[in-house]
């Protein structure tokens, strides 16, 4: 990953989510393997980081897609590629966490099959949040 995307990462991060912590260039390039990103016209457009954090567990963080671009099914596209490198990872379970409020996400989650799985205030961002999971490998 180039400086200059992991820094436009960060922006757009930054400004579309409501963070208890600010990411800059040298976290997104810290973690740089775990970013799925699409660029467009010169310019990173939407991403979302795939991090394993149990051996079977893939944590889908900030999925977030540019204004400009909203609606366009990158959003779509994004978390198809962030199940596809879970998978790739050998996850069987994906989860994520978004703030009740935030109907787009949910809708898109659940589209895609997650299910909510909990509940939580973050006493940081005075958010509620839902925790939402999609099972990558069924039972045999």
């Amino acid at each position: 990953m180039k400086r200059k995307t992991a820094e436009e990462i960060a922006a757009l991060l930054n400004a579309r989510n409501q963070l208890t912590k600010k990411y800059d260039g040298d976290a997104v390039m810290k973690d740089s393997g775990n970013y799925v990103y699409r660029i467009l016209e010169g310019h990173v457009i939407g991403c979302v980081e795939v991090k394993l954090v149990q051996w079977y567990q893939a944590e889908l963080l900030h999925l977030t897609v540019d204004p400009d671009f909203e609606g366009k099914g990158y959003a779509r596209q994004l978390l198809a590629s962030a199940l596809d490198r879970a998978k790739a990872q050998r996850a069987r379970v994906a989860q994520c966490t978004i703030r009740q409020d935030n109907d787009r996400s949910a809708k898109l989650f659940g589209d895609f099959g997650f299910t909510q799985v909990g509940r939580f205030r973050n006493e940081i961002s005075g958010n509620n949040v839902i925790v939402w999971q999609k099972i990558l490998t069924p039972a045999p």
